[in-house]
């Protein structure tokens, strides 16, 4: 997620925004930049913008640098267009008159876009920021607040804006749209930011921008209005008590726990990008690409680790929904055994990072094969997002802690769209079905949100069985790859001993395990195996096994045979493992803590695996 920080007092600008982009490195980014001006004349901006990290950035700013007191900054984590210091942020518009930063998507840039070249508009870029700053610029006749206003209301989508005008250089605007915004006060200064940790140097005192809100600020004056009809607001100056490792951290003590507490919202960003007029639409899939996919007879998904078992998921929703032959590879194992792949078959590769050594390997074997080759990435501009015939972004945002949570989600939510996508361009799904199950996939946010609610129920069975050294996760169907994430995030994250098994596998082996000290995670929401389920979870009940289980609410069957359960909100199958897996997370997260584990970086592992 990009970051952003604005300054306008008596400070000199660069270094205020120098230490602000500090702050906001944890968030992940790709470049960064500041545009700078004095406040008491009006000239160009300063500016200065690196691809890389904030270390290339300030090997600019050593010597002679000008003394400015207006500036805006920004770390990009790119969207529309690849990492590179001509997408950098900021962004200015067509007469060099604006400067603005940006976080989030304007998503009919392109179509805005168009109408500004038929208006002699030139870009330089191809970001959707930029289009922005060239919108603004157009309405502006000296009144950079009405011209923002007047541009904002021609935007859809998510953003935060902060934008500063050589023609008006003591004032510095912001305003935002989902994204997030905090003002910082202080006397004789004001500050903007994405983040309250870019603010702790210098200020605790902040007011928290809502949707829809233009903030001007100037050295001694805040204002601020409604973007729609321009009617002032008073809002409240809140005093802020964290440090600035808790600010990074949004106040929770791990970038994990934060992570985990972010996939409601992750979700709902998801859904509003794909839904649109109750379809699904990828902005990166074109005609040439649907024609392929529509005719395709076999996919391979490839994949590592958390990865893989989101692949393991999407199996079931191919082969059940669009009634297509569907392989699951371990990317490690895929070009050594020489798959028989046919011209045309699909291979989808879905990775975190884009750079994954052996998922990268993976898509180049498929290629020299001539299959049609699929990303489904995290990461824009990724190697393996720009070698991929085609490439789905699941936009979860940067992701620090090394077990993955969040991406796992959106890595699932944005599979089962794709699926349903195929399904109709397949004929396989029909228009009332498409209408049930959208209308199950719009709920997940909310129902997310209320599993979360059992967080405390959790850290209490956490805290009941975190000195096991051995436990056992059990699953079916669509949540037997379920079982096998719960147990991976165990391992990761507390170094216990910890086996995923389909739980109708349980005869031929693990049930020997099972005596009064063993504990299984048993997951068992409605489903069509649920009936079997219930028949593995009775022969651990009766060898006194100590069973937690995930089921959906009110299953008092389940609850009889069980030591303990977490609830899930009814659901259909398919989207059950997006719910199913938040408890595992959770639990996994609390053994850790109580074991003294380092939750963001566990021993041995990197974030991404990029060599083989």
């Amino acid at each position: 997620m990009c970051g952003i920080i604005g300054y306008i007092g008596r400070r000199d600008a660069i270094p205020v925004l120098i230490k602000g982009l500090e702050h906001l490195e944890y968030r992940g980014y790709d470049s960064a930049g500041i545009a700078c001006l004095n406040s008491s004349t009006s000239s160009n901006f300063f500016i200065a913008k690196e691809k890389g990290k904030l270390s290339e950035l300030k090997s600019q700013l050593t010597k002679n640098l000008p003394h400015m007191h207006v500036g805006i900054g920004h770390t990009r984590w790119a969207t529309h267009g690849e990492p590179s210091k001509l997408n950098a942020h900021p962004h200015l518009g067509e007469k060099g008159r604006i400067a603005l930063v940006h976080n989030g998507i304007v998503e009919n840039y392109a179509e805005l876009k168009d109408e500004l070249k038929r208006k002699g508009h030139h870009f330089k870029s191809k970001t959707d920021t930029e289009v922005a700053a060239h919108l603004i610029e157009y309405y502006y006749h000296g009144d950079l607040r009405e011209a923002i206003r007047k541009a904002v209301r021609r935007m859809r989508g998510f953003f935060a804006f902060v934008v500063i005008s050589r023609d008006e250089p003591n004032r510095l605007f912001a305003c935002k749209r989902s994204n997030p915004l905090v003002i910082g006060v202080s006397a004789h200064e004001h500050f903007v930011a994405s983040d309250i940790s870019a603010l702790l140097p210098y200020t605790k005192k902040v007011i928290y921008l809502e949707d829809d809100e233009l903030v001007e600020l100037q050295e001694n004056t805040v204002t601020i209005t409604q973007l729609g009809n321009g009617r002032r607001i008073q809002k409240k100056v809140s005093e802020v008590n964290w440090n600035v490792d808790q600010a990074q951290k949004g106040g929770f003590k791990h970038f994990m726990l934060k992570e985990i507490h972010e996939q409601p919202r992750v979700l709902a960003e998801t859904l509003k990008k794909r839904i649109v007029d109750h379809d699904i639409e990828f902005d990166t899939l074109d005609s040439k690409i649907e024609r392929s996919l529509a005719n395709a007879k076999k996919v391979f998904i490839v994949s590592c680790g958390t990865a893989y078992h989101a692949g393991m998921v999407a199996r079931y929703m191919f082969e059940e929904y669009v009634r297509i032959p569907t392989e699951v590879h371990v990317s490690s194992e895929f070009r050594y055994a020489d798959p028989i792949i046919d011209k045309g078959d699909i291979v989808v590769l879905i990775t975190q990072s884009g750079e994954t050594a052996d998922t990268l390997a993976a898509l180049r074997e498929a290629k020299q094969k001539g299959a049609l080759t699929l990303a489904i990435v995290n990461v824009v501009g990724s190697t393996i997002a720009r070698e991929a015939d085609a490439v789905i972004y699941t936009h979860a945002g940067p992701e620090i802690g090394v077990a993955s949570t969040k991406a796992y989600l959106a890595q699932l939510v944005t599979v089962a769209l794709f699926v349903i996508k195929l399904g109709l361009l397949r004929k396989k799904i029909s228009r009332s079905v498409l209408s049930k199950l959208i209308d199950a996939v719009e709920k997940l946010p909310y129902q997310l949100s209320e599993v979360l609610k059992q967080e405390p129920d959790i850290r209490r069975a956490a805290r009941k069985f975190f000195r096991k050294k051995n436990f056992l996760y059990l699953g079916r169907g669509y949540n037997f790859p379920t079982a096998l994430e719960g147990a991976l995030k165990l391992k990761e994250i507390t170094y216990a001993h910890a086996h995923g098994y389909a739980a109708g596998e349980m005869k031929h082996g693990p049930i020997a395990l099972i005596d009064s000290e063993q504990l299984v995670v048993c997951l068992a929401p409605h489903s069509k195996t649920y009936e079997k389920m219930i028949s593995n979870i009775e022969e651990i009940h009766a060898r006194r096994g100590i069973i937690i289980s995930i089921a959906t609410s009110k299953d008092q069957t389940v609850s009889r045979l069980s030591r303990l359960v977490f609830w899930i909100p009814k659901t259909l199958e398919l989207f059950s493992p997006i719910l199913t897996v938040v408890p595992l997370q959770l639990f996994a997260y609390y053994v850790a803590i109580l074991n003294s584990r380092d939750v963001d970086q566990p021993r041995n592992l990197a974030k991404s695996v990029t060599v083989e």
